[in-house]
Formats: structure tokens, C-alpha cells, sequence
């Protein structure tokens, strides 16, 4: 059984971290998808019902998935609501993906890597002393894929010490994937990680985004076939599958022994930003 995603449920869901955000640097890493623009859409108002401003920064890598009338269209449209979005890039052609791949390589876990390190410079910006609150677009069925994820990956997976450079040791899978399912993460050092979608479905989503009309960006990456998440969303819509955030999460606990928050709030910032 789905619920619908709707401001009034998700402001509910949030309200604990919602107010606590006047007063703080929010910044929302922007997508263009869906995701990121139901969230962008429920912060506007947020913002003005809360009292809290934010920044919105979206990163054009891959640069065919960002080609600049994209860019412009998803600007224009923001831009009537009175939202201004930071779009920043890596300065890189796609042909680093693609020499990835050929190398036997991981073309995402490069664009991965390669965004994270612009997050990590623009915190160097001026924001040394201050409170940060990072705003993630994880959706429920990207945690699902990743203990799924996780157990093909690393847990069956049999041992190989030819595996390229590229791919994740087990113990690294392990950090990367834990955090993912925590909502808000907040370490010593004022550094935050909010995530307020994880727990809605894509087809909530959809719903959501489609009612209120909003414009979004679903030009698909050409390396998309190649990511694990890729292939078991298309699998949720055969099956018609919906999933609850509760179940999610205690099995990745109890079952899979994820890592416990306190692991990640006593973390360095930069150390944080590496495993995003």
C-alpha cells in the first residue's frame, strides 16, 4: 500500500529538522530529476513557513546529460518561482566515463567521485565556523537497491583479488552504503546530512511531481545500464513493488548489522564528503 506524497505529510515526517534550519547555511545538491526537484519544490515552501534560506547548487556532469538548453530550461522554470540555482562544473569531458568503462572501470563511481570533490571544494568557500546542513535526494527505493546492493555485491559475492581499482572493497561498500539510511546525520564539527525523501517510493514521487506540475530534467545517462540501481528500478515497476522505510532500515540493521550513527557523527567533515 502506497501514501501519497503530499507538503502537509512530508513537512510532518521533517518538522524536527525543518526547525532547526533558520539560522543555518542550507545547501541543497541539485539533480535536475525528479527527486531533487519535489524536493526543491517542498523547501521553497519550507523556507517561507520555517524562516530558513538555502542555496541550490547543481553540478552539469555528465555534460550530455546537462546540455546547456537543458540547463536554461530547468533555470527559467525555477527562476519564475524566485529560485536561483548555483550550477557549477567539473571542467571534464565525458571521455573520462567512457575511458572508464573501457578500462573495466565504474563510469559512475568516477561521476560519483567527481561530484562529491566539488561538494567537499564548495565547502572550503567560506564556510569554515559555520553551521552546514547538506540536503540529499535519496528516495526509498534507492536505499532498498542499496542493501540489495550490498548483499550481490559484497556479502555473496565471491572473493576476487582481480577486481579493478575502481570497484569497492567490502569494508568500503559497507561505510558507503550504512549511511545512506539515517535521515539526518550531524557531526561534531557543525557539518549536517539531511535526507527527507528516503522514506517515499519513485511512484509517490512521480505522483507528486506530476500534480504540482513542476518541470524536471529526465534526459537519461547513457551509462545507466551499467549501475545496479538502474536495472532493479525497472524490476520494482514490473513487479509493482512499494516498500515501507521502517522494514527497510531494521533489516539493514539487524540483518546486514549496518554501521551505528555514532560512527558517522564522529567523523571529519572531509571524511564524510569522501563516502556521500
Amino acid at each position: 500500500m502506497t501514501r501519497k506524497l503530499t507538503y502537509a505529510g512530508w513537512k510532518t515526517v521533517n518538522r524536527t529538522v525543518l526547525e532547526t534550519l533558520p539560522g543555518k547555511t542550507v545547501l541543497m545538491a541539485f539533480s535536475g530529476g525528479k527527486d531533487g526537484s519535489i524536493v526543491l519544490h517542498f523547501l521553497d515552501i519550507a523556507g517561507k513557513e520555517f524562516g530558513f534560506e538555502f542555496e541550490i547548487v547543481g553540478a552539469t556532469f555528465p555534460n550530455h546529460v546537462f546540455p546547456r538548453n537543458e540547463v536554461e530550461r530547468l533555470s527559467e522554470y525555477w527562476h519564475s518561482r524566485g529560485v536561483v540555482i548555483r550550477w557549477a562544473s567539473p571542467e571534464l569531458p565525458d571521455s573520462v566515463l567512457d575511458e572508464a568503462e573501457r578500462s573495466g572501470g565504474s563510469a559512475c563511481r568516477i561521476c560519483q567521485k567527481t561530484k562529491r570533490e566539488m561538494l567537499g571544494n564548495y565547502l572550503k568557500e567560506g564556510k569554515a565556523g559555520k553551521e552546514v546542513v547538506i540536503i540529499l535526494s535519496f528516495n526509498l527505493w534507492d536505499i532498498v537497491t542499496y542493501s540489495v546492493e550490498h548483499l550481490l555485491g559484497g556479502v555473496y559475492k565471491q572473493t576476487d583479488t582481480s577486481l579493478p581499482s575502481s570497484d569497492l572493497i567490502n569494508e568500503d561498500r559497507f561505510t558507503v552504503t550504512s549511511h545512506r539510511f539515517y535521515p539526518f546525520i550531524t557531526l561534531k564539527d557543525g557539518l549536517s546530512i539531511f535526507k527527507p525523501l528516503i522514506r517515499y517510493n519513485e511512484n509517490e514521487i512521480i505522483e507528486a511531481v506530476t500534480e504540482a506540475n513542476i518541470v524536471f530534467s529526465d534526459i537519461p545517462c547513457k551509462f545507466k545500464d551499467t549501475r545496479t540501481k538502474r536495472v532493479l528500478f525497472d524490476y520494482y515497476r514490473q513487479m509493482n513493488l512499494t516498500f515501507d522505510y521502517d522494514k527497510v532500515r531494521n533489516f539493514y540493521e539487524t540483518t546486514l548489522k549496518s554501521r551505528d550513527l555514532s560512527y558517522y557523527t564522529e567523523l571529519k567533515k572531509e571524511d564524510l564528503i569522501s563516502v556521500l
